[in-house]
């Protein structure tokens, strides 16, 4: 038995019990796409299937190296083919672009933690 026909059997007819099953029916659509937690932006995301290509172990040298290619891929490949545009070893910055947002900055204090995520939810 589901939700909307127990409240039709247990609450006797009325304008205020039709009301109720059309919230709880409304309720049940919007559960359908709840997800427990954060969902990860784009950069994570991204960073998530980087690290995944990596043999181990996973540094933070290792992923520099990483996006240093992809940032060349993009060189040679145009813009679909990676989002890192460059990584900045002197100013210790990568140039990045946002679907959203557009052309972004990130520092390597940034990237630390992003990878400590990215090894935290890699095997998930």
């Amino acid at each position: 038995m589901n939700i909307t026909s127990y409240l039709e059997t247990a609450l006797p007819p009325s304008p205020e019990r039709d009301q109720l099953i059309t919230l709880v029916r409304l309720g049940l659509s919007f559960q359908k796409h709840h997800r427990v937690g954060k969902r990860p932006g784009p950069l994570k995301a991204y960073l998530l299937k980087v690290t995944g290509r990596i043999d181990a172990p996973l540094t933070f040298d290792r992923l520099l190296e990483e996006l240093e290619l992809e940032a060349v891929r993009r060189g040679m490949h145009g813009t679909a083919a990676s989002p890192v545009e460059k990584v900045d070893r002197v100013w210790e910055i990568i140039t990045y672009h946002h679907p959203r947002a557009g052309r972004q900055q990130l520092t390597f204090k940034t990237l630390r933690n992003k990878l400590t995520w990215c090894k935290l939810n890699l095997n998930q």
